[in-house]
């Protein structure tokens, strides 16, 4: 159960950190790359704890309920461990690279 919370997760930390990148790029599209980065490693963990928490309050028809019915103390202790193995600032460059990749004229 707590491998399929990580990947949840961490699911869920790529899906916030690429609405964050394209969010970002259009609000401080002045800004340096290093820059727009920074605001968006800011506090990473504790926007992701925010995120994960109110993405599990939804209740998606598709997704079982035993799934949506993880408890709040295992997502934190999931993200606490998450914390000690994923480097935010690196974590977000390979989001970055990914969709760079994929349309160069995306960002």
């Amino acid at each position: 159960m707590d491998k399929m919370v990580k990947i949840w997760i961490i699911n869920k930390a790529v899906e916030m950190v690429k609405g964050k990148i394209y969010k970002n790029e259009i609000v401080n599209k002045a800004k340096t790359g290093a820059e727009k980065f920074d605001v968006i490693a800011k506090d990473f963990w504790e926007k992701l704890e925010s995120y994960v928490l109110k993405e599990k309050e939804i209740d998606r028809k598709w997704i079982p309920n035993f799934i949506e019915e993880i408890g709040e103390d295992t997502v934190i202790a999931c993200i606490k461990e998450l914390k000690t193995k994923l480097v935010p600032s690196e974590f977000i460059q390979q989001i970055f690279d990914f969709e760079k990749k994929g349309n160069k004229n995306i960002l």
